[in-house]
Parts: structure tokens; sequence; C-alpha cells
């Protein structure tokens, strides 16, 4: 993921730490002792390396060494997976300490190196062996090594010939006004933008979160009630029950059937009440069913007069048929 990081100058490089940790850095190389990589580290991990430990006068191997170690700690302590080759980093040779110096660069763009508004870069290293005079002490070893200077140094170099010379004209170097430090430019760039999206999304979930808040506590609220409302029901049925079982040779079974469905159908508006005994004494609830009326007999109608006498003739026949012409006169005369 550092790929990308390996195609920074050392121009950027060394502008990057020259304005963040307030050095005078002109070349790679001064950066092999290891006391500009613990400071960057310390200023991305606050309290991650003791400062006063790191000794920025360094000289010799092993005192490069215990600068390393003091790094490796604080990377170990923070996980970051980074293998330190020490030994080639405290020879000073050019290519090997520029890719270091690329990585940190990256590290800390990535790690998101935000500004420290109250970090003095001076103070913080002045506690460290050398810390106090580290500009001199670089200024000193510039020429011990053998890279080419930026451009802006030769620039010095000769602006401070010049200054030997009489009546030489002289320049003075005008910083830019209005420039932020590295850091706070950083913080701005990164932080400013998702900072707004992050409280807007924050802000939206937490009214989400509200309203189902408010509708669980409402739901909790009517199961509650459902809840208690259904165990006064089970507890008058048990109370019916136990009395029953005492009292079971003068109890009715068919009142115990009755009280159960009064109190199964009862709502919660209803006003049971009972007895010493289990009764229901007032409840105004009718029983869940009633007696069957008898079946209804729809009544047969009425026979008209016109087939009345249709019937009447048809047994005049029916009796001359069967016992002779006279039948009917007989039978009329035996009736009157």
């Amino acid at each position: 993921m550092m790929d990308g990081a390996y195609f920074t100058s050392r121009k950027d490089i060394l502008d990057f730490f020259n304005e963040l940790l307030e050095l005078n850095l002109t070349k790679i190389e001064q950066t092999a002792s290891g006391a500009v990589a613990c400071q960057l580290t310390e200023y991305i991990f606050p309290g991650s390396i003791p400062l006063k430990k790191v000794k920025w006068d360094a000289k010799n191997d092993y005192e490069y060494i215990q600068n390393y170690k003091l790094l490796q700690v604080a990377f170990t302590k923070h996980r970051v997976q980074r293998h330190v080759d020490v030994d080639r980093l405290i020879r000073g040779k050019y290519q090997d300490n520029l890719e270091f110096c690329q990585w940190m660069k990256a590290f800390f763009e990535q790690a998101g190196g935000a500004g420290r508004d109250d970090y003095d870069p001076v103070a913080s290293r002045s506690a460290g062996k050398g810390g106090k005079k580290a500009t001199d002490h670089f200024a000193k070893t510039a020429k011990n090594h053998n890279s080419k200077l930026l451009p802006t140094d030769r620039q010095q170099r000769q602006n401070l010939s010049s200054k030997s010379r009489p009546n030489a004209p002289t320049r003075k170097a005008v910083e830019p006004k209005g420039k932020k430090p590295l850091g706070q430019r950083i913080k701005s760039n990164r932080q400013v933008g998702d900072t707004k999206k992050d409280a807007a999304e924050l802000m939206e979930k937490n009214s989400s979160l509200e309203t189902r808040n408010e509708e669980l506590e409402l739901t909790l609220t009517a199961i509650e009630k459902e809840r208690d409302f259904y165990f006064e029901k089970l507890r008058d049925i048990e109370v019916m029950l136990q009395d029953h079982e005492e009292n079971a040779e003068t109890s009715n079974a068919e009142d115990l059937i009755q009280n159960v469905f009064k109190v199964l159908y009862a709502t919660s508006e209803d006003q049971l009440v009972l007895d010493g005994e289990g009764d229901v004494l007032d409840d105004g609830i009718e029983p869940p069913y009633e007696e069957p009326e008898p079946p209804y007999e729809e009544p047969e109608p009425p026979i008209e007069s016109d087939k009345a006498d249709s019937y009447a003739d048809r047994g005049d026949d029916l009796l001359n048929e069967t016992f002779g012409n006279g039948a009917n006169d007989t039978g009329d005369s035996l009736l009157t």
C-alpha cells in the first residue's frame, strides 16, 4: 500500500521534515541517526517515545542503535508492521535512508497525523541529548555526506559568501504570510469534510434511535398490561378450582363451569369479584352459550274449499266402486 510513496522526491521529504519539526536538514543522510524518525513517531503517537532519551548529537553506531531501539519499541506498541533495517540505515547511505524517509512520510499521511496546535517541536526535542542545538549540529554535519545539496541550500551558501564581501547586495528571505503549518493543512484537508459528514450521519442515526426507543417503550407498556390482565384471569380460575377441589361434595360442577367461562370471556372493562368460595358475585356477563330452544315446526296450511269438494267426490266414487252404486246413499242415510 506504500508503493506510491517511493516516488516522493528528496526535496519534498526534507521540506516536510523541516516544516513540521522546524529543522534545517539539507541532506537525506542526516536522518541516519534515527532521531528525526523518533520525533516524527512521537508526533503521530503522543507519548510513545520518551524524547529525553533520544540522542540528537549521536556520532557513533551504538548511539544510532539506541535511537532505533526506541523507534522499534514504539512501532511494536502501536502494531506498526514495519521492519527497520538498522544495520543498513546506520551506515548513512543515501538510498537506504531515502526509502525509509519516504515510508515515514507516507505513514504519517496514512496514519492521520492531524495537526497538534499546541505542539512545540523545538521544546519537545530539547529534553533529549543535544536537542537544543540540533539545528547547529545538522548545519555542521551537512558537509560530511556525499549527496548534493538542494538548490535552495546552495543559494543560501552563496548569500553567506556574498555577505563576506564588502558592499555586496544582500537579500532577506521573506516568509509567506498567512501560511498554516503542515499539520494544520493536513487536518483541514482530511478531517473537516469527514467531520461534517460524520456529524450528519450521527444526528440522523440518533433521531432514528430515539424514535425506535419510543416505539419500544409503548410496545413494552402494552405487553405488560396485557400480561397482568391474563395473569389475573388465571389466578381467578385457580382460586375457583382450588375451592371446588376442597368442597368436591357440595360444589356444583355446572356452576363452576359457568364461572370459569365468565372469567375467560370478561374484558378489561368488566369488574369481576370473587367471594371466599370462588363464586362470581357481580359480573353482568352473559354466559357464553344458552340452552337451545326446541325446533320450530311450521303448521300445515288449511285445505282450500275447491280441493275439499274434489276430495269428497273422489271418496264417493271409491265407495260406489267397492260396495255398489247405493253405497254412497246408504252412508249418507246412516250419517243422518
